[in-house]
């Protein structure tokens, strides 16, 4: 008798044995070291681009706020009949935290009040308005204000004496721009002579007990202050240094 061994109609497909796995290799500490210098770079760069971009907005923001306050001082003028002035902080103290966060950077508007005999002139001057302070960072620049207005042919901002808002009860040393009762931005010397000014800003820093702040990367902005109080923004930092 024989004997047959059973097959199966579909038989097994036969696969060749699998090949035993790979171990992946991990990332040495060279280039582990390399990835990290290179994400340290980027975000070097980006700190930098990032603080640029914060200093333009801190000296187009003192722009706005510095442009407004010359209009406020302009319609106190010329809607009172009596003089007004802007007033700049230049008391340069820095022993007293007050005077050292003001430097250059804190602005208000003044108006003269009236004597005895209701005259404008001799009535003294008075804070009117809010004050303002510019960003951190961002200060007048007298050296730089004078010379564009003398370029351009405008009048120059003077210097008075005044008690501000504030803690101390000392009168403090101040820049000053003036409008005339008829709302006309007059020179500090002689009002008759040279209508107008120019406020330029600068972004930049001060060493301690240093007058004037050390500008950075040329970053400065202004504008032209009219005969009749209108104002002219500069485009660039290249056209103040080149006004004329």
């Amino acid at each position: 008798m024989r004997i047959r061994t059973p097959v199966r109609a579909n038989p097994l497909p036969e696969f060749p044995p699998l090949p035993p796995p790979r171990r992946r290799a991990g990332f040495t500490l060279v280039e582990i070291m390399a990835v990290m210098m290179v994400i340290a770079i980027l975000l070097s760069v980006a700190a930098v681009g990032i603080q640029s971009i914060d200093r333009g907005q801190a000296t187009t923001t003192a722009l706005s706020v510095t442009e407004a306050l010359f209009d406020e001082a302009r319609s106190a003028a010329a809607g009172r009949g009596t003089r007004a002035r802007i007033l700049i902080h230049k008391e340069l103290n820095d022993a007293e935290v007050e005077d050292r966060e003001r430097y250059l950077s804190y602005m208000c508007v003044a108006v003269e009040g009236t004597n005895q005999a209701g005259e404008a002139q001799g009535g003294g001057w008075k804070v009117d308005t809010r004050a303002t302070k510019l960003p951190t960072g961002v200060y007048f620049s007298i050296e730089e204000s004078e010379r564009v207005a003398a370029a351009i042919g405008v009048g120059k901002p003077g210097t008075m004496s005044i008690k501000l808002p504030g803690k101390s009860d000392a009168l403090k040393e101040c820049y000053y721009f003036e409008f005339n009762p008829e709302g006309v931005c007059v020179d500090s010397e002689n009002a008759a002579l040279d209508p107008g000014a120019v406020v330029v800003l600068i972004s930049g820093a001060r060493p301690r007990d240093e007058e004037e702040p050390t500008i950075l990367k040329n970053n400065k902005v202004g504008f032209v202050v009219w005969r009749n109080g209108r104002t002219s923004i500069f485009r660039s930092p290249e056209q103040i240094d080149r006004a004329q």
